[in-house]
Formats: structure tokens, C-alpha cells, sequence
């Protein structure tokens, strides 16, 4: 029976061969793009899934307050607040804490430096909270000062075929024994780590830790007891500070669970760029639309042929075939198809994953797949339930419908005039092109933010900047003498125009400082907002092309000891009525008295999708990094001579540099790449549908064949044949766009909320896409169309 089945199927596929292929490669292409995104987005909901203890692990963040006014949020805490807590609350079973060294990230030995991307100093239980694996080694001396333990790769880069354990490195000009090797940190976690330090080794060093209320660098990480309920913690948390810590912090600590730090916190100086659930959800919601299309093309097409199988179907019943055989035989059919389709969609996948990888992980999250697809049971698992979910979807509804089919209408004939069947496939066109006008809308807004963002004056002049990062190790008199030195020989050069020295510049994040507590001298009302600070000297605010709003730079030769420049959000902060009131106010900082000598214009020192930050500048000469602007076509040159100079005074160290613009513009990659991985996408949710409206198109020319003929023979055009063929897909298109605007409205001004500058949705987006939908429409209609239409009449009216 089942080959007879088998032979029935193959038959019916192979006569009807055009349109079995539609619907192959519209499931194929469906199922491999839905497959690919939802192992993204699984990807992205996996962070921190490798922790055993993942689920009773949180991070402790810190909520800065002016009085009642909420300022921001920033994800480092003070130093002795994790011990504090563990003493304080019962809940806290552990904590670990650590500080991110960005002004001590070089590592020499045998003098070589070797810059590190993530160095902590981190507390003895970091290992056990987080489940760091030892390869070699191990850490149980971490209640030491100056022990070290390092990753694979960092290991293999700093000491090659040479057995680190043991071992002496220098960082500034204090040595470290390392005592470990760790494997390297899985991709999917947020805290990355290449080069730990004993926590213990800043107390030794002189760092200010024990009883540090002023200076949040740490990140605190605390276990909690199974299942607790988090928000009755805060609570307690909250009342736990106010009470016993009021005199020294006004700030609202919250724990936060680490596993929905990736997607969902984005706070200030966050470890790494977290991802963003809207995007990612939005991606799988794009996964799910893409699936539905492809399947509902297959019931599109199937249930328009209907009418093809009438007699076929009501003969089977007239010769004794039961509704359930019937719907066995149409299923068998359908299964034939999805087998088809998943094998073309696995070929599709081993075909486009290089792709897949440079679009989806490299261009959207900056880094490679770490997963090989093909090879998970997730991958196969996904696979068989996607076959039957396509079975299920694409094929119950047709194979029902047609084994309802009644004997009678082997005469009958009316099954081609089933208004309900034609409004359905109506309605699920609409859908198709609803899902493709969304996405497509998306992508253009998204694009038209982006352009917003970099039409926006930031407050400087990014241009011909050329941003060095000098090295971090060396007596400070010795950075300083060596850094003059090599700025003086850029200034020596006839390309290089203006060179300026500073801790930190604009774009970098994790050079920048912090502090709160930060007020006007003599204040007896504390305010709450946290700080921007750096050094910088006095080319910094010319050679970024900055302005003053009153008073004067930083003057060299003279005496700029206690001396500020603030912007105009730290004067207006500070209580200033201008920027001009602030010339010649005192602030207290950190319980010295400072003078404020000068106001800049407001620049962003972040991105433009954050608010300018309150910023204070002392004077310093500190070459930690040098801004050069350049005044050359010749810039691959200008570079050449520029690390010339650089290897007469730092022969050991690599030339480290970037372009100011380059930097700017990275800040909005993610944006820009997330707008264009949803433009192939969109452009994929097009094509399916297409490929359906093909389908239907060509099947309708062949029903209306006879019709097509006699109006022919009753003078109508060429044109107008095109356009009684086209103008139905034409009104379901208007309709699709109809229901897409509020959708697209409604997701996209939620998206544009994050951030602080942003543009009004245009109008004239959605009337570009609906055009563009009619377009393409009418494209992919015009062969067959035209086709039909320029047929002799004589011809057509022989068809039966």
C-alpha cells in the first residue's frame, strides 16, 4: 500500500514538477534561514549557561542619586561593600570582586610588552563562583599579593613553548609569579578574562581598599541562596544601606542576575558591549516570519490547484477511498516536498555559513561563530521538528480540505468559485507582505537614525585625529619625560600639525574615571552625580578643536596645580548659573580645593545614544594617549614616519593607533550592522513572497486562459490585460501596508527610545516600501503577464 502511495505522490509531484519546485525551494530557503537565526538567538539567550551555579549568581550595580533625582546607573560598586554585605546579610553565601586594570593592561617579560584586553585584579573566590577551570597550575595562593594566573592563548602568546608556572612578569614596576593557566573564557559569557592579579596585591601596593567609600571600580559578584526572591533582597538591600551606610554612600545598590546581564543591562562602564534582547528578539520574530512565508506559499498554491484534483479526488471517492486514505495520500505528498525541502535547506546552510558567520557574528557581535552548526544536537533536534512542523503547517489545511471534496463535484465544478478558499489565500498574501514591509521599514529607519547620528555635531572635530595609546609601564616622571620627548618629534614634523597628551580622549571608556561626591567647596549639600575625570594638558582642547564657553585653557609654563576645567553639564551640576559664574569657583574634589579656570563646550565623550556626562579635567602630562592632528593627503606615509619616531623612543613597544573618526564611528557598527543583517533578511521575506505571488500568478494565467482570449477578441489592450491580471496582488499590497505602518510605527519608536538623541519615524519611509513592494511585485508578475497577454487569441481559445 505504501508504494502504491509512493507512486501515486511521485506522479502527481513530477506532472506538476513547475510548481513542486516553487514550493521546494520556497521551504528550503525558509527553513535554512530560520534555522541559522534561531541558532543566533539561542546563541545570544546561552550567556553565562556554562556556570553550574549560574542561576544563584548576581551582580551588584550601583544606582547614583541627587537627592531624589535618579542620575544613572553604573555596574561598578565600591570596594568594601562586598565584604560588607557578606557580614551584614545572611542571603550573601559569597562574593568576589573585580577591578578592571585599563591604566596598568601591559605585561612585560624579557622585555617584551604585551598589552592584555581583559586584566582584573580579582578576589580568591572568583574561581570557585565562576567555575574556572586550571589547565596547568592553580590559584590556591590568590590570598597573596602579586600572584598572577593567566589564559591559555595569553599564556602561549607571552611565553611560547616555555612553561609559564613559575614564571616572573613585570606589570609597571611591580613583578607578578604566575601560578596558574585557566582555560580560555567561553564566548557566550560577559566577563571575559585573559590575565587575573590577586585582589590583595592593591592593598599591598598602596591602592586606598579597605574602607574606599568614594571610588567605584569593582565589580561585585555575590551568590545567593537558591530560588531567592531578588526583589525582596533589593528591598532589604536597599533598607541595609540607608540604614548603616547613609553617612558614607547615598547611593541604591540592586543585584542584578547575571545571566540577564548580555541582553538586557546596559549601564555605564559595562565589561564588554552587551548585546540588545529588542534586536535579538526582533531577529527571531524575522526567523518565525520567514518560516510562516515559506509555508504559506506551499498552502497558497496547493489550495489554489485545488480545482485541478477535483476529479481526481471525487473519483477516488466514487470508486470506495475513505476521507482518511485521502488525507494519507495528500500528506504522503506534502511529506515528499518537506524532505525535498530540509535536504536543499541543509545544502543551502553548509553553502552560506562562511556567510552566515562574517554577517552574523563578526558584523553584528564582532566575533566568530564559536559553535560549529551542523555539528550540534541542537542543529538536528531542530531539523526533525522543523520537517514536522512544515508537514503539519504547510500540509493539514490542503490535504483536509481536499478530502472533504464531494463526489458530486466530479460534475459539479464548483469547487474554482470557493469564496472562503480565496479569501484565505487573500488573507495570507497580506500577511507575506505585511511580514516583508515591516522589516523592510525597519531597516530603512534604522539606516535613517544612523545618518541622524552622524550628521550631529558632538561638540568637536574629529577629523585627521590621529589617537595613540601610549605605554602604561614606567615611573610616572619617566612616562612623562619620554612622552614630551616623543610629542616634541611629532611636533618636528611638517604633516603633523597639533599633538596633545592626556589620560584619556573622547570615544575611550574605560580610561575614563569616575567619582561621585563631587561639589562646590564648602557645599554642606552633597550632590550625588557621577563624574567624568581626566587629564589632559594644554593642546587637548585645541588640537580636538573644542571651544570655551568663558574663562581660558591650560596655559604651558605655568603653575596649573589645583587648577579645573569643567564642561557645561558639571557648571550647570555644580550649581553654576553659567558657564561663565564657574571662572574662579572653587570645587571640592576628593577633599582638596580646585579652582575652575575654564568651561568647554559640551562634547560627547560616549556615544551619541547617551547623555553628555558632567566632565572635569585636571592638568597633566601624562602620555597615556597622544591626539595628532594631521595635515596631510599622504597619510599611509605620514603613518610610516610617525613609527619612526615612535621606535626612537619606545623601541620595545608596537605603535598602537587609531583614527578619532574610525572611533566615532564604531560606537553606531552594531546599529549599522543590525540594520543590515535585517536588510538581508527583509530582502529574503521578500523574495518568498514573490516566489508565491509567482506561483499564483502563473496557475491563475493558465485557469484564465479561455478568459483572457475573448476579452482580447473584445478589444482590450495589451496594457489593460497586464493590469486586470496585476491589480489584485496591487490592492492586497495597499492593505499589507495598511496593517504594517502602526506595527513598524510601534516597534520603532520603541527601539529609538535607547537613545537620547533620535529622529521622528518619516513618513515617506512607508510610502518608499510600499512603492518598492508594488515594484518588485509587478516585476516578478510582468514575464507571465505580458506572456499571457500577448497570446493569439486563436490559441487561447482552444484551451480547455
Amino acid at each position: 500500500m505504501l508504494i502504491n502511495y509512493l507512486k501515486s505522490a511521485w506522479r502527481t509531484l513530477w506532472k506538476d514538477r513547475y510548481y513542486a519546485l516553487i514550493n521546494v525551494f520556497g521551504l528550503a530557503v525558509s527553513t535554512a534561514v530560520f534555522l541559522l537565526l534561531i541558532h543566533f538567538v539561542r546563541f545570544e539567550y546561552s550567556y553565562e549557561n556554562f556556570i553550574k551555579k549560574a542561576d544563584d549568581l548576581y551582580r551588584v550595580t550601583l544606582d547614583n542619586y541627587n537627592g531624589s533625582e535618579y542620575v544613572d546607573t553604573d555596574c561598578e560598586t565600591f570596594p568594601p561593600l562586598g565584604p560588607f554585605l557578606k557580614r551584614e546579610m545572611p542571603e550573601v553565601l559569597d562574593f568576589a570582586r573585580l577591578q578592571m586594570l585599563e591604566d596598568n593592561n601591559e605585561i612585560q617579560y624579557k622585555h617584551r610588552a604585551f598589552r592584555i584586553e581583559h586584566i582584573y585584579a580579582a578576589d580568591p573566590s572568583t574561581f570557585s563562583l565562576f567555575e574556572v577551570p586550571f589547565v596547568k597550575g592553580d590559584a590556591d595562593s590568590f590570598h597573596r599579593p602579586y600572584q598572577l594566573v593567566l589564559s591559555e592563548t595569553e599564556a602561549k602568546r607571552i611565553f611560547g613553548s616555555e612553561d609559564p608556572i613559575g614564571k616572573t612578569v613585570k606589570q609597571e614596576n611591580t613583578l607578578y609569579t604566575v601560578t596558574g593557566v585557566f582555560q580560555d573564557s567561553p564566548a557566550n559569557t560577559h566577563l571575559k578574562l585573559d590575565v587575573l592579579v590577586s585582589f590583595s596585591s592593591l592593598n599591598a601596593l598602596g591602592w586606598s581598599i579597605d574602607d574606599n567609600w568614594g571610588g567605584n571600580n569593582n565589580y561585585l559578584y555575590i551568590q545567593l541562596p537558591p530560588k531567592i526572591d531578588v526583589n525582596a533582597f533589593n528591598a532589604k538591600l536597599h533598607a541595609l544601606t540607608k540604614s548603616k551606610l547613609n553617612e558614607r554612600v547615598r547611593n541604591v545598590f540592586n543585584a542584578e542576575p547575571i545571566k540577564s546581564i548580555h541582553l538586557h543591562s546596559h549601564k555605564f562602564f559595562e565589561p564588554e558591549v552587551n548585546g540588545d534582547v529588542k534586536a535579538v528578539n526582533f531577529l527571531a520574530v524575522i526567523a518565525l516570519l520567514i518560516l510562516l512565508v515559506g509555508s504559506v506559499n506551499y498552502v497558497n498554491l496547493t489550495t489554489a490547484r485545488a480545482s485541478d484534483r477535483v476529479k481526481e479526488i471525487g473519483m477516488r471517492k466514487l470508486l470506495g477511498s475513505s476521507k482518511g486514505l485521502l488525507i494519507r495520500q495528500l500528506l504522503l505528498e506534502t511529506l515528499i516536498i518537506n524532505v525535498a525541502a530540509i535536504g536543499f535547506a541543509m545544502l543551502l546552510i553548509v553553502t552560506v555559513l562562511p556567510f552566515y558567520r562574517q554577517l552574523i557574528y563578526r558584523q553584528l557581535i564582532g566575533r566568530d561563530n564559536p559553535v560549529d552548526l551542523p555539528g550540534t544536537g541542537f542543529f538536528w533536534l531542530s531539523i526533525a521538528s522543523l520537517l514536522l512542523f512544515n508537514c503539519v503547517i504547510s500540509g493539514l489545511y490542503p490535504a483536509f480540505q481536499l478530502a472533504a471534496t464531494k463526489p458530486i463535484k466530479v460534475v459539479g465544478r464548483v469547487f474554482t468559485t470557493d469564496k472562503e478558499g480565496s479569501f484565505f489565500r487573500k488573507a495570507l498574501i497580506v500577511g507575506q507582505f505585511v511580514a516583508a514591509m515591516v522589516v523592510l521599514s525597519a531597516t530603512l529607519i534604522v539606516f535613517q537614525q544612523l545618518k541622524f547620528l552622524k550628521n550631529q555635531d558632538i561638540g568637536l572635530n574629529p577629523s585627521e585625529l590621529l589617537v595613540i595609546r601610549g605605554p602604561k609601564t614606567g615611573a610616572d616622571s619617566l612616562r612623562s619625560q619620554k612622552g614630551l620627548a616623543f610629542k616634541n618629534s611629532l611636533l618636528a614634523l611638517p604633516e603633523v600639525e597639533k599633538v596633545a597628551l592626556s589620560d584619556a580622549v573622547p570615544t575611550a571608556l574605560y580610561d575614563v574615571s569616575t567619582s561621585v561626591g563631587i561639589t562646590r567647596y564648602g557645599a554642606t549639600d552633597k550632590n550625588r552625580y557621577n563624574y567624568n575625570l581626566y587629564g589632559i594638558d594644554e593642546d587637548f582642547v585645541p588640537t580636538n578643536d573644542i571651544k570655551l564657553s568663558a574663562g581660558k585653557n591650560f596655559e604651558k609654563g605655568s603653575l596649573n596645580e589645583n587648577k579645573l576645567i569643567i564642561n557645561e553639564t558639571a557648571a550647570k551640576l555644580l550649581g553654576f548659573e553659567s558657564p561663565a559664574a564657574a571662572v574662579g569657583g572653587l570645587i571640592d574634589l576628593w577633599g582638596a580645593k580646585r579652582t575652575v579656570i575654564g568651561v568647554i563646550r559640551d562634547f560627547h565623550q560616549h556615544s551619541l545614544k547617551e547623555a553628555v556626562p558632567p566632565m572635569i579635567h585636571w592638568y597633566s602630562t601624562r602620555s597615556d594617549f597622544f591626539t595628532v592632528k594631521l595635515q596631510t593627503d599622504h597619510v599611509a606615509s605620514s603613518l610610516l614616519t610617525i613609527e619612526k619616531e615612535w621606535k626612537a623612543v619606545y623601541p620595545e613597544y608596537a605603535l598602537n593607533y587609531h583614527f578619532m573618526d574610525e572611533l566615532l564611528d564604531q560606537q553606531y557598527q552594531s546599529d549599522r550592522r543590525f540594520g543590515e543583517v535585517v536588510g538581508v533578511f527583509s530582502v529574503l521575506v521578500l523574495l518568498i513572497t514573490c516566489l508565491g505571488v509567482l506561483g499564483l500568478t502563473t496557475y491563475t494565467i493558465h485557469k484564465r486562459t479561455k478568459e483572457i482570449g475573448i476579452r482580447k477578441v473584445l478589444g482590450a489592450s495589451i496594457p489593460d490585460i497586464v493590469s486586470l491580471l496585476s491589480f489584485e496582488f496591487v490592492r492586497l499590497i495597499a492593505l499589507a501596508l495598511v496593517v504594517a505602518i502602526p506595527i513598524t510605527w510601534y516597534a520603532m519608536n520603541n527601539w529609538l527610545q535607547n537613545y537620547a538623541l533620535h529622529i521622528q519615524i518619516p513618513w515617506w519611509v512607508f510610502g518608499l516600501v510600499g512603492l518598492f513592494a508594488v515594484g518588485i511585485t509587478i516585476l516578478t508578475l510582468s514575464y507571465q503577464t505580458v506572456k499571457a497577454a500577448w497570446m493569439n487569441p486563436v490559441e487561447s481559445l482552444k484551451k480547455e
